[in-house]
């Protein structure tokens, strides 16, 4: 893939509160025929999911998205581990009414009572990142599932884990990780009741139909702590869906202090669709050379595929 005439805009954006360990998102965006694409893969991971969010990204940036059949979709808003009556306001003021908790720390269970307290009738999801042991996800969820929930997302990490906890609660379970990163798209039913896919992770709009077809699940798009350049593909991908999806993890454009273009953030508890955002900020060039070696590394493995 040559990159040559692709301009590149690297990003550091603070966000508002701590949200999994991160006080500010870095990604870069990248230029295209028709506008600009994401490119945020965290740090952690390796060249080949670096390959999947760079087709991503360029795929936005050439303007690739299939056509929608519908124009707008509902989403959820999210709640990080904050303290529990901040939980409460940060529920109530985003406008939805599916609000998904991040939960695992000892706060956990005070944070969902907080927010189902302060909003009687939402439907409330709880998320877990796999941090959960088995024996400790029995034994929360029968505890949480006092409150109604509509799904716990990955309480335990292994595709084992989650096919025996399955088993043993009443709360449907939904699957992120075991698609994003596992990529167990063929067996996932038999872990969950719901699929999680994440658009850049997975390869972009077009990538994300066919997994949501391959997994036979009932759908739930979300973001990967996207800034609002790249929520408009998950909104893009929900949008594309044959089947209207669940409400979708898309509010976390809330989270951010500042964004790449104008924040793409709920409107009475949904999103429409975008074409093609452009950035409106200044770029510094701070981590431009970082960027540019991660593009081209995963470049060089899409040129292979």
């Amino acid at each position: 893939m040559n990159l040559g005439d692709r301009r590149l805009l690297p990003f550091r954006l603070d966000l508002v509160t701590q949200f999994r360990g991160l006080t500010e998102r870095r990604g870069c965006l990248i230029s295209g025929s028709r506008g600009w694409g994401e490119f945020g893969p965290f740090a952690d991971y390796h060249v080949d999911a670096d390959a999947r969010w760079l087709a991503s990204a360029i795929e936005q940036a050439d303007g690739l998205w299939p056509q929608p059949v519908r124009r707008k979709v509902a989403v959820n808003a999210i709640v990080p581990a904050v303290e529990p009556a901040v939980a409460a306001g940060m529920a109530m003021a985003s406008g939805c009414t599916t609000i998904k908790i991040k939960v695992g720390d000892p706060a956990g269970r005070d944070r969902v009572a907080a927010v189902r307290d302060a909003m009687p009738e939402a439907a409330l999801r709880v998320d877990v990142n796999g941090g959960w042991s088995l024996a400790r996800a029995v034994e929360e969820l029968e505890e949480l599932s006092s409150f109604g929930l509509e799904y716990a997302e990955q309480p335990v990490r292994s595709f084992e884990d989650m096919v025996a906890l399955r088993a043993l609660v009443d709360v449907p379970l939904a699957a992120d990780e075991l698609i994003r990163i596992d990529r167990r798209f063929d067996d996932v039913a038999l872990a969950a009741d719901v699929a999680v896919l994440k658009v850049a992770p997975l390869g972009g709009v077009r990538q994300t139909l066919q997994v949501a077809q391959r997994v036979g699940l009932p759908v739930v798009i979300s973001s990967a702590l996207d800034t609002s350049i790249g929520l408009a593909a998950a909104v893009a991908a929900a949008c594309c869906l044959p089947e209207r999806p669940l409400a979708c993890g898309l509010g976390t454009g809330a989270l951010f202090a500042r964004d790449t273009t104008d924040p793409l953030l709920p409107v009475a508890g949904e999103l429409g669709w975008v074409d093609y955002p452009t950035p409106d900020f200044v770029e510094t060039g701070e981590d431009l050379d970082y960027w540019k070696r991660r593009i081209q590394a995963a470049a060089e493995v899409l040129a292979r595929s």
